[in-house]
C-alpha cells in the first residue's frame, strides 16, 4: 500500500487512513513525502508500533512518483485537497493520479467518523460495467473490516420531463454475484431516486466503492460526483493483479 503526503491536513487524514489500513492488512506502508524532513506523520506510527513504514520523497513530480508507485502496490491513498488547493474542490494532483494510476486509488475525505471507519459499513456503488470490480474490492474491505456491505444504486430524477428508466436488473445482478463470491454477506440495498452529489453526501458509510467510468476524461458521473461530494472516502476500483496487501476473497 502507498500513501502520498504533503503538509494539507487533507494529506494526514489520508496518512493516519493507509496507515490504518495497512495495520488491520500486516502490511508495510510506502510513503512518498513532499516534504522529507516533515516529522508530523512520526505521532501515527508511535499508535501502530507493529507497522512497517518506508519513507521516500515526491521530488519535483509527484504525479509521476505517484503512478510509478502503482505498478507494485494494490492500492494508492491520497487526500482529498493539496496545500495548493485547500478550497472546495478536489486537490490539484487527484484527477492526474486517478487517471493514470494502475491500481485502487483511495481518496480519503468526508465526515472525521467516516474516516475513521465508525459507521462499520461499505458501500458499493453499482449500476455499470465495472460491477464486478467494485463489488469484489468492497467484499475485501467488508472481509477486513468485518464491515457490513451496502449496495448502492442511484437513480436520478427526470430532467426536463425526460426519465431514466430504473434499472432494476443492475441490482439483481449485484445480489446474484455476491450469493456466488461472498455468501456470507447479505448486502442491504439502497435505490436512490435523486441526483448523484445528493445520494453520496448522504451516506452513512466507512468507504464507497465506485468504478472509473467511462466519460471521456476517464472518470465517469457517479465516480466524479463521490470524489467531489460523499460524506466518506472514496475507493476507485480497477483491475489489478493479486498483491501481497490484498485480502484474498
Amino acid at each position: 500500500m502507498t500513501v502520498g503526503v504533503d503538509t494539507s491536513e487533507s494529506a494526514y487524514h489520508a496518512f493516519e487512513w493507509a496507515a490504518r489500513h495497512a495495520w488491520s492488512l500486516r502490511t508495510d506502508l510506502q510513503v512518498y513525502l513532499a516534504d522529507p524532513g516533515d516529522t508530523t506523520v512520526q505521532r501515527v506510527l508511535e499508535r501502530l508500533p507493529m507497522l512497517t513504514a518506508h519513507f521516500r520523497p515526491s521530488g519535483d513530480d509527484p504525479v509521476a512518483a505517484l503512478v510509478r508507485a502503482s505498478d507494485s502496490s494494490a492500492t494508492l491513498v491520497l487526500g482529498c485537497k493539496g496545500e495548493q488547493h485547500r478550497s472546495l474542490g478536489l486537490g490539484s494532483l487527484v484527477l492526474p493520479v486517478l487517471r493514470r494510476a494502475r491500481c485502487g486509488v483511495v481518496v480519503v475525505r468526508g465526515r472525521p467518523p467516516a474516516i475513521r471507519g465508525e459507521y462499520g459499513w461499505i458501500t458499493a456503488a453499482v449500476g455499470g460495467c465495472e460491477d464486478p470490480v467494485v463489488l469484489r474490492r468492497a467484499v475485501e474491505l467488508c472481509r477486513t473490516r468485518r464491515a457490513h456491505l451496502r449496495l448502492l444504486h442511484v437513480h436520478p430524477p427526470a430532467q426536463h420531463g425526460v426519465s431514466v428508466p430504473r434499472d432494476e436488473a443492475a441490482v439483481r445482478r449485484a445480489v446474484l454475484f455476491l450469493r456466488t463470491t461472498a455468501p456470507e454477506l447479505t448486502p442491504e440495498v439502497l435505490v436512490e431516486s435523486r441526483h448523484p452529489h445528493e445520494a453520496l453526501a448522504a451516506l452513512d458509510s466507512d468507504l464507497v466503492v465506485v468504478g472509473r467510468g467511462g466519460q471521456h476524461d476517464g472518470v465517469g458521473l457517479i465516480t466524479r460526483a463521490a470524489l467531489y461530494h460523499a460524506s466518506c472516502p472514496v475507493l476507485v476500483a480497477r483491475p489489478e493483479p493479486m498483491h501481497d496487501d490484498r485480502v484474498k476473497p
